[in-house]
């Protein structure tokens, strides 16, 4: 049976409120272990004429540190076990493989929540991510109450 939980952050507000909200709910199932994952969106191809492969890859690894470290640290204070990494592409498919890969119980998210307007014209990950998985996912939706009301 599947236990882990995949928690997608991007270092919003809405993100670390989904960190919070599981680490004051019994949402993880014993012996499961939170799996904070950050996906960077890929540089423009160009970008490697001018940089070299190392420091393009050091600067996803800095850049994502910003992200999954306060996220992971709102788990860690809290005592619940996590893992954290970091994918490279296109945030709603990057999610949902390794969701699969790891054969997640849920996928938890922050939604930011923008209207069905913006989402409809700009799209959102967490729409995305809704329509590509099997998986259950839970959208925190407001960044200032882990209670949800």
């Amino acid at each position: 049976m599947a236990k882990d939980i995949v928690l997608a952050t991007d270092g919003s507000a809405y993100s670390l409120q989904a960190a919070r909200f599981i680490a004051q709910s019994r949402l993880l199932p014993e012996g499961g272990v939170v799996r904070v994952l950050h996906v960077a969106a890929s540089l423009p191809a160009r970008v490697s004429h001018f940089v070299d492969a190392a420091t393009i890859r050091d600067w996803y690894k800095d850049e994502s540190a910003k992200v999954l470290d306060p996220t992971a640290g709102i788990l860690r204070e809290a005592g619940v076990p996590y893992t954290a990494e970091f994918r490279i592409g296109f945030a709603p498919q990057e999610i949902t493989q390794y969701a699969d890969e790891v054969d997640a119980h849920m996928i938890v998210m922050g939604a930011h929540g923008r209207g069905v307007l913006l989402d409809a014209v700009i799209g959102s990950v967490a729409g995305r991510v809704l329509a590509l998985t099997q998986r259950p996912v839970l959208l925190i939706q407001r960044p200032g109450d882990a209670s949800g009301g």
